[in-house]
């Protein structure tokens, strides 16, 4: 009995500690984050100039002031998610910084998803800036944290270089945010309205716009996102506060996590393990950082046990939620899903039909290779 119970404990001491963890952890920890909330101030009707600037206190830059928006991201395999950043972000941002590389962060050989799919963003190619990282299997001393690090400087240093090429006088600012976490922007017509007139700020809700055409808080400042897990049906909270936007400097480096006590609210979405097939699911779970969550589970790996986690919205990795509360983890214990389609960016809702595994109802994957 005793080497019974030995072996169990070591085919799942990775389960056990996590429990042991996420079940104490109201007791032994705080929550992380900003703590400085910047409230937005938004309805339909509302006029921008008359009533949500003055509530921020935020004057219009001067006529003359010269911006850039830049966004940066990693890239791994979300093609889908990228589609639908770009069409998002497009009226506001100047340039996107796409870093990709042949491997994992923990070394496994993956393809070039977006340099193999490239033509699919041939309307933003003129506004592409893109370098690939060669990647390598890590030695047994190496953790996938560095091979991230490394990443993230590759970004820094492509950021820098383009930077030095702008003219004198220029704020540059830089989103900085996983490719899954996503900053609102100004409608379409709002936002050709804006870079036509130089002024009349959408809604204070639309983030983009505000830091480009208003001073707004200090930056660095986080951006609160809103999460869901596997797609927008099971919503998690507006817990996200990793994204960030920076005027950039010559002492700035590309990051991804707290920059500030200051967040801007309700700024976007953020939608964690939202993929189109299965052998996405399965790419991410090994290849990212945090892979040791498998813990020697192979069976986590298997299609039909993820295809269930996706349709009834539980932790991919068979977890306890991070919570610091026992109300907030009870309520992350049991999901209930979504039937709204309110409030989401609005090149998914156009494509409702080729993003449908983004949307309610929508939880069975597609074969590999299925077009997109």
């Amino acid at each position: 009995m005793a080497l019974f119970l030995l072996y169990v404990v070591s085919q799942n001491h990775y389960q056990i500690r996590n429990a042991l963890s996420s079940a104490t952890r109201p007791i032994w920890d705080t929550a992380e984050g900003p703590t400085d909330i910047v409230t937005h101030y938004y309805s339909e009707g509302l006029d921008v100039n008359a009533d949500v600037c003055k509530l921020h206190h935020w004057p219009a830059r001067p006529p003359n002031a010269r911006v850039k928006i830049l966004d940066a991201i990693l890239m791994s395999t979300e093609l889908d998610l990228l589609e639908i950043r770009m069409h998002e972000l497009d009226p506001v941002v100047d340039r996107f910084f796409i870093v990709e590389s042949n491997a994992t962060f923990t070394g496994l050989p993956k393809e070039t998803y977006f340099q193999q799919n490239r033509e699919r963003f041939k309307r933003f190619e003129h506004k592409i800036s893109y370098r690939l990282v060669p990647g390598y299997p890590l030695l047994p001393d190496q953790s996938p944290f560095e091979q991230e690090s490394k990443h993230r400087i590759e970004m820094t240093n492509m950021l820098r270089a383009h930077i030095a090429e702008f003219i004198p006088d220029t704020q540059t600012l830089v989103i900085m945010s996983d490719i899954d976490e996503l900053p609102r922007r100004a409608h379409r017509r709002a936002a050709k309205d804006v870079r036509l007139r130089g002024g009349n700020t959408p809604p204070a809700k639309e983030l983009l716009v505000q830091v480009r055409f208003r001073s707004p808080p200090p930056l660095p400042t986080s951006i609160k996102l809103r999460i869901t897990t596997r797609s927008f049906e099971w919503y998690l909270g507006p817990t996200s506060w990793r994204a960030s936007v920076h005027t950039w400097g010559p002492d700035t480096f590309y990051r991804h996590g707290q920059s500030s006590k200051t967040i801007l609210s309700d700024a976007g979405w953020h939608c964690s393990y939202c993929f189109r097939t299965i052998p996405e699911y399965i790419t991410k779970m090994q290849g990212f950082s945090h892979a040791d969550r498998i813990g020697g589970r192979l069976e986590l790996l298997g299609e039909g046990r993820i295809q269930e986690t996706i349709c009834r919205g539980k932790d991919i990795f068979g977890m306890l939620p991070e919570a610091y509360s026992y109300v907030d983890l009870l309520s992350k214990l049991s999901l209930e899903p979504q039937t709204t389609a309110v409030n989401l960016p609005l090149y998914l809702i156009e494509n409702a039909e080729r993003f449908k595994f983004l949307l309610p109802g929508g939880c069975m994957r597609e074969p590999p290779g299925s077009p997109s």
